[in-house]
């Protein structure tokens, strides 16, 4: 079962939209590193904020 199936489960259930599951899988689609916040008042999704965090590789130790 994929996450974008859980997830549409879940939140129909609770009564929210399908504008709003299609914003939250939006946010999440193609995050590597991050996060999504889902900010709810008043039992409704009133923002939703996603960070991306870029990993660097690793440069050589320079000994010296």
């Amino acid at each position: 079962m994929s996450l974008e199936t859980i997830l549409q489960a879940d939140l129909a259930q609770s009564g929210v939209s399908e504008a709003t599951v299609q914003a939250i899988l939006q946010a999440l689609n193609g995050l590597r590193f991050g996060q999504v916040t889902v900010i709810v008042q008043d039992g409704r999704v009133m923002q939703i904020d996603r960070t991306d965090r870029f990993r660097l590789p690793a440069e050589p130790t320079r000994r010296g």
